[in-house]
């Protein structure tokens, strides 16, 4: 693309966010519509299933993950493939990256005000009332919504192409800068009351990964055709924070975590215990990763120390919890302890367990290395792609084999101790990571493969991958189902 198209475009992005920046709040009495209704559940019929008369920002974002990774992975490598579903290219590939950028513009408008996005409206009448609440462990993925971003150039529509690169500006960057602006205070992120305690740290540290990633896209060799043809003053008015800015806090951040660090439980204790729950845990280790890399690329000497610290802490705490899993997934509480982690439930939540798996191999988690990052698994422990790729392999194996009822849809909830099935709710949010995770990691072990490449693998991985395929689109079928457009 034109490399002065894109910094034109790119100073339309500043403007877009300083409009949203300086926008008044609404008054939150006022019930709005939203212009699309998404429901927390699908019925066993197909239809909507509402809880307790609310609609929710966690289903919104998740579905929205969904939508993308159909559409972004609707290449000829794979789901439009000749071998499955070449139809897909371009046209419904297309047509879902404009459902996206749809419903992107929905959540702004209806779930945000100033980076402070709502965790759910309830029903006053035909319209939907905000709750002024927040929930912090909705932003660790909220914000990964740059995924979509990043693909851009996977689309033939150059228009569409010019869209994703313009349209969500203020949505990507808001909930980074609400966190950095609202939440974080002397290195600590605070729930709503002022405590501090693993939730709030963990949704906290990894709510903020995508201002870190921007920066490190910008600066790494390998992003000048991203983030790297954007003047570097430009990127700062748009984040809101500097290369420096962002050191010194993961600076204060790191302190924090220093002092909470226990060695002989591989985990921190930030005053509430070593009980943690599993998608806090997943978000505490990608957003570590991301404050890791910040400080090897743009700190001192010193700051590189403090990443590699960083860094061994982080693999400490996977390499604490990996041994736990079990084909139909982890805990949804864990104990940490002297003599190793060990459950702290019967119960795998089945979206908190994908949401964990995609903080470890989806977009800039854990196991993304990059030539001018840190690159510390790659040069000092490059057994963990082996670990990363069994783990996925084991996950989504399990998923095949014990998250599916007899009707082949998504259960919520199943037995730790042998995988029964306890709940058989199909949930937006739970389908719509399912969806994500599975795009993201079916490639990282050897069980699965690209659609392209069925030819020269057995017919078992071939079978496989395709019913792993079949599920993700007999799901995000249900998904769009789901939702009623008002306008």
């Amino acid at each position: 693309m034109n490399t002065t198209l894109r910094l034109s475009l790119f100073s339309i992005f500043i403007l877009a966010v300083l409009i949203g920046c300086t926008s008044e709040e609404s008054d939150l009495g006022e019930p709005i519509q939203p212009g699309v209704i998404i429901p927390y559940a699908i019925s066993e019929s197909g239809e909507p299933v509402f809880k307790d008369e609310k609609i929710y920002v966690n289903d919104y974002s998740n579905l929205l993950h969904a939508i993308f990774m159909i559409s972004g992975n609707s290449r000829d490598s794979e789901y439009a493939s000749e071998a499955y579903m070449p139809e897909l290219y371009p046209d419904m590939m297309n047509q879902r990256a404009e459902n996206w950028l749809d419903l992107v513009n929905k959540i702004d408008l209806f779930f945000h005000e100033n980076g402070k996005f709502y965790s759910y409206h309830e029903k006053v009448g035909r319209d939907y009332k905000p709750s002024g609440a927040v929930d912090l462990s909705v932003y660790p993925h909220l914000v990964y919504s740059y995924h979509m971003h990043h693909r851009g150039d996977r689309y033939n529509d150059q228009i569409l192409y010019d869209r994703l690169s313009r349209e969500p500006s203020n949505y990507l960057v808001m909930p980074g800068r609400y966190l950095l602006d609202e939440v974080l205070f002397d290195g600590k992120f605070l729930n709503e009351d002022g405590t501090v305690d693993h939730k709030s740290m963990s949704y906290g540290l990894g709510g903020i990964h995508g201002h870190a990633y921007a920066w490190i896209i910008w600066a790494k060799p390998g992003g000048e055709d991203n983030m790297g043809l954007m003047p570097e003053e430009s990127l700062e008015a748009w984040l809101n924070y500097s290369t420096d800015e962002m050191v010194e806090i993961y600076r204060s951040i790191a302190e924090i975590l220093d002092d909470a660090w226990i060695e002989e439980a591989s985990i921190y204790d930030f005053g509430d215990g070593t009980i943690w729950m599993l998608d806090a845990v997943g978000a505490m280790i990608r957003g570590k990763k991301s404050m890791y890399d910040m400080l090897y690329m743009f700190g001192t000497d010193e700051d590189r120390e403090t990443a590699h610290t960083i860094f061994e802490r982080t693999v400490s705490m996977f390499e604490a919890v990996n041994p736990l899993v079990r084909p139909w997934g982890l805990p949804s509480e864990i104990e940490f302890t002297y003599d190793g982690a060990s459950a702290a439930s019967d119960e795998v939540d089945i979206y908190d367990w994908y949401q964990f798996l995609n903080h470890i191999g989806g977009g800039y988690s854990f196991d993304r290395e990059r030539e001018g990052t840190s690159m510390y698994i790659t040069n000092e422990r490059e057994d963990l792609f082996e670990v990363i790729g069994e783990l996925s392999d084991t996950a989504l194996l399990g998923a095949l084999e014990y998250h599916l009822n007899s009707e082949s849809r998504l259960v919520s909830t199943v037995n730790y101790d042998d995988g029964s099935v306890l709940d058989e709710t199909l949930r937006v949010s739970t389908t719509g990571m399912f969806i994500t995770t599975a795009g993201n990691i079916y490639r990282k072990g050897s069980a699965f493969e690209r659609a392209s490449d069925w030819g020269s693998v057995s017919s078992e991985v071939a079978e496989r991958s395709r019913m792993l395929y079949d599920v993700k689109f007999d799901h995000i079928r249900l998904l769009e189902n789901s939702m009623e457009r008002l306008n």
